[in-house]
């Protein structure tokens, strides 16, 4: 029997979610959502529901590296993004 800060090995890693809402001038903001599951694999979804995309992990460090080039030539980062996102398990 594992310690109870030890995972239990017949119990499955849940599911892990990143999220962020994008503030947006004219309507509400945009949530901006990140699933890992256990076997690594992403989906990313921006909006409510629309805009969705599978990634292997080699295309998200792809992805992350060209993003973060791309929007480091826009400016300064805003405040709102300054934040630490705890990832949830829903």
């Amino acid at each position: 029997m594992p310690y109870a800060d030890e995972p239990d090995e017949q119990t499955p890693e849940p599911r892990r979610f990143y999220r962020l809402r994008a503030p947006h001038v004219d309507k509400a903001s945009v949530p901006v959502t990140v699933r890992v599951t256990p076997d690594a694999d992403l989906y990313l979804a921006v909006g409510s529901g629309r805009r969705r995309m599978y990634l292997t992990p080699a295309e998200a460090w792809a992805l992350w590296r060209c993003l973060s080039e791309a929007v480091a030539s826009t400016g300064e980062p805003p405040e709102w993004i300054r934040v630490h996102i705890n990832p949830t398990h829903r």
